[in-house]
């Protein structure tokens, strides 16, 4: 494919793979290393506005506008199968990408020097969980032994593979494009952050998706949210508890049976999903229809990687 001659065509190219917050994609379109939010949200508008292969989303994020071609010079590709990262009020949840992330760490804070131990990267794409990318990681620093027993991660373990900044562009490269997604989004979200820009000084950006919310707000009848009691109440069996890729394969699963839910209550597209979510919630006690509704999951045997 030969490379767009315009910075129009170089942006359809970035946002071919999914939606981007401005700083991001005007810096890649603009090939600019620090750019301020205000100034990149100034050219983006300037850039953008007067095309309408481009739409700004409510989110503050752009992207293509669903059906209409990109500029000449620019790949019409979805990314990796051929989904967008978030779409239109007209596409559906499933046609969005998900990068489903788990970390198994030192500690909680990455300001007070904990770091990663274990990342993981569940993809679900059209639906389906795809594929899952799983790094050990060396902390360089010592695992506290309640760590240890909580996750069984031990420093014998780590001690002889990669840093984080080793797996960094790695690591990036399987969230672009995708809804950064975890259960308790902003702990992993922090973390990877945190670490791609120590390690490759990336700046980490993208929609993110906390499915403990998305549970909160698709099933207000289940009394916890955790990870244990989500995974239970779907029948989903997790492989490793406590692990990277056991974490996010679960959850990966139950993202993928919240997505049915939702769309059963007519929450069609990530738009909307978004603000579903971001409205102020009722404390209400589920009635004992809701309760009967919701007694009978789908089953965890319907998911598979392909």
């Amino acid at each position: 494919m030969s490379r767009p001659t315009t910075l129009s065509a170089r942006a359809a190219q970035r946002l071919a793979s999914g939606p981007l917050d401005p700083v991001t994609l005007m810096r890649d379109v603009c090939k600019v290393d620090r750019l301020q939010a205000d100034a990149a949200e100034r050219m983006a508008l300037a850039l953008l506005s007067s095309h309408p292969e481009f739409v700004r989303l409510p989110s503050g994020h752009w992207a293509l506008a669903a059906g209409l071609a990109p500029p000449s010079g620019a790949s019409a590709s979805g990314g990796p199968g051929g989904a967008r990262a978030a779409g239109s009020e007209s596409s559906s949840l499933f046609d969005v990408n998900f990068a489903v992330v788990d970390v198994e760490t030192t500690g909680t804070s990455p300001a007070s020097g904990d770091r990663i131990t274990e990342i993981a990267i569940a993809h679900v794409r059209g639906g389906e969980l795809v594929d899952v990318y799983a790094q050990l990681v060396n902390p360089q620093r010592p695992i506290p032994p309640y760590i240890t027993q909580l996750t069984q991660i031990s420093w014998e373990m780590v001690r002889d593979q990669p840093v984080f900044s080793d797996i960094a562009s790695t690591v990036v490269d399987r969230l672009a494009g995708q809804v950064f997604t975890a259960h308790n989004a902003a702990f992993d979200w922090r973390f990877v952050a945190d670490a791609v820009d120590r390690g490759i000084g990336h700046e980490l950006s993208g929609p993110k998706l906390c499915t403990v919310r998305l549970a909160r707000l698709l099933l207000p009848a289940l009394p916890r949210k955790s990870l244990d009691h989500v995974t239970r109440y779907f029948g989903i069996d997790i492989a490793a508890r406590h692990r990277a890729e056991g974490d996010a394969v679960a959850t990966a699963q139950a993202l993928v049976r919240m997505l049915r839910i939702a769309e059963e209550q007519g929450v069609c597209s990530w738009p909307v999903l978004e603000r579903r979510l971001a409205a102020p919630t009722t404390n209400r006690r589920s009635t004992a229809s809701d309760r009967r509704r919701r007694a009978f999951p789908l089953p965890a045997s319907e998911d598979f990687i392909a």
